[in-house]
C-alpha cells in the first residue's frame, strides 16, 4: 500500500518535475531611438527547456480591420511570470520585475513591458558599437541582456585576433562564398551601371572580426562596395572556423532565401555561459537585418542553429 501510495505521488508531481526543467530564457532590451518605442521594452527571444532552445514568443498581426490582432502565446507563463533582471552596461543587475505581452501596430516577436519601469535605471555603453536596423533611422546602441531571477549570465570576452588567415583556411572561405554567383558592377555618378563582370577570388576581402581562446574565431567574407552602385545587400558572408572546421552562418541560419538577413546580415553580439541550478550551456547570440527583417539567433558551442528568433514591419 504504501509502494503505491509512493508511486502515485510520483506520477503526479511529473508534471511539476518537468516544469521545473523550464529553467530560463534570454531577452534583450533594445534602444528605443532604433525602434521608435514609447519606451524600454524587453524583447523575450529565446526559452530553455529540457529539449534545449527554443523562440520563445510568436505574435501574429491578425485582421488589421479596426485595429483588431490575434496574438499566440507560444512563451512559457512560467517564464513571463519570473522576476526579470537587466544587466546593465557596467554589468550591474536592474529588477525588472515581471513581464507582460505587448501587442504592436506590426508583426511583433516576444515584445514585454517590465512591470517596474526601467526609465532613468538602465544604460547603454555609449562606447559600444552601434546597432543598424532596418527601421528608417533604425541605428541605436547595441541591446542590453535580460534574464530571470536565478539565471546566470557570464560574457566570454574575445581574445586579440591576427589579421591574416591560413591559406587552407581561406581558401574554404573562397569555396564557400562562391557557391553563390557574384558580380562585380561599376557605376557612374549618377549610379547608372557602366560595366559588370563574373567575381574573381582576388576580389574577396576576409575581415577578422572576433576569435576565443578554445579555437573558434568568426570573419566577415565580401566583396566590397567600391562600385558606385550603392550598397550590395548580399555581397557579405559571415562565416565561422572552429578547429579546421568551416561554417557559413549566413547561408546555415535557416532562413528562406527571401527572408535571409541581407542588409546589416549577421553581426555577433556576444558570447555568453548561460546557467542555473540544473544546467549550463554555452552560446552565442548574433543580432540579424535584412529587408524588412531584424531579430536574433542562437548559436551552441559547436556552431549549430539553435534558435531564430526575428519579426518583420510589414
Amino acid at each position: 500500500m504504501k509502494q503505491r501510495f509512493f508511486i502515485c505521488l510520483f506520477v503526479l508531481l511529473l508534471p511539476f518535475v518537468a516544469a521545473a526543467k523550464d529553467l530560463t530564457a534570454i531577452g534583450f532590451v533594445e534602444d528605443p531611438k532604433a525602434y521608435e518605442h514609447d519606451g524600454y521594452y524587453i524583447r523575450l527571444a529565446f526559452v530553455r527547456t529540457d529539449k534545449g532552445w527554443f523562440p520563445s514568443c510568436d505574435f501574429l498581426e491578425g485582421e488589421n480591420a479596426g485595429g483588431l490582432f490575434k496574438d499566440i502565446k507560444s512563451c512559457s507563463h512560467k517564464i513571463m511570470k519570473q522576476s526579470w533582471q537587466v544587466i546593465n552596461a557596467d554589468g550591474k543587475r536592474v529588477d525588472a520585475g515581471t513581464l507582460k505581452f505587448m501587442r504592436r501596430k506590426w508583426s511583433e516577436i516576444g515584445l514585454a513591458k517590465s512591470s517596474i519601469s526601467l526609465e532613468n535605471k538602465i544604460q547603454f555603453d555609449s562606447l559600444n558599437r552601434t546597432l543598424e536596423t532596418w527601421k528608417e533611422n533604425g541605428k541605436g546602441m547595441l541591446p542590453l541582456l535580460a534574464v530571470p531571477l536565478g539565471t546566470n549570465a557570464e560574457k566570454i570576452e574575445p581574445v586579440a585576433m591576427n589579421g591574416s588567415v591560413e591559406q587552407k583556411i581561406k581558401d574554404k572561405f573562397v569555396k564557400q562564398y562562391f557557391r553563390k554567383g557574384r558580380t562585380v558592377r561599376k557605376c557612374d555618378s549618377n549610379e547608372n551601371l557602366v560595366t559588370e563582370r563574373a567575381a574573381k577570388s582576388s576580389d574577396v576581402v576576409i575581415k577578422p572580426l572576433a576569435g576565443y581562446k578554445d579555437n573558434v574565431s568568426f570573419y566577415e567574407v565580401l566583396i566590397p562596395d567600391t562600385s558606385g552602385c550603392g550598397i550590395m545587400d548580399d555581397e557579405m558572408e559571415l562565416m565561422a572556423v572552429k578547429e579546421n572546421k568551416v561554417v557559413n552562418l549566413s547561408g546555415s541560419s535557416g532562413f528562406a532565401e527571401d527572408d535571409r538577413p541581407t542588409t546589416t546580415s549577421m553581426t555577433l553580439f556576444n558570447r555568453y555561459v548561460i546557467s542555473t541550478k540544473e544546467l549550463q550551456d554555452i552560446v552565442y547570440v548574433f543580432f540579424v537585418g535584412g529587408y524588412n527583417l531584424d531579430g536574433y539567433v542562437l548559436l551552441d558551442s559547436e556552431l549549430n542553429v539553435r534558435a531564430v528568433s526575428t519579426w518583420n514591419y510589414h
